[in-house]
């Protein structure tokens, strides 16, 4: 059975443009290869102190099969994909239920 799962993240403590540029390129490679890359947005911006940060989220709800297996799963992944770019950034997937919330 599959769940309507809406995906928001960001990656704060990243240490300027060029490092938010490498996080943003091995999260699309994460995104195509979970099969994601044509529903998941993902950019850089700059918060009001000045540092930069990378978010995402998908563009419509997504439709995912077993979804309390592979939650842990893709989490892992994430947090992996992200470290090995930028070890000191910190990873935060949000997750909403748009089916409950509605």
């Amino acid at each position: 059975m599959s769940v309507n799962i809406d995906l928001a993240f960001t990656v704060t403590g990243v240490t300027g443009e060029p490092q938010a540029q490498e996080i943003v390129r091995a999260l699309q490679e994460l995104m195509r290869d979970e099969s994601m890359d044509n529903q998941v947005s993902i950019g850089i911006a700059v918060d009001d102190d000045g540092s930069f940060f990378v978010s995402g989220d998908s563009d419509f709800p997504l439709g995912i099969s077993r979804f309390y297996l592979w939650q842990p799963h893709f989490e892992g992944l994430f947090a992996a994909t992200v470290a090995e770019v930028a070890a000191d950034a910190k990873p935060e997937i949000r997750w909403g239920y748009p089916d409950e919330e509605y």
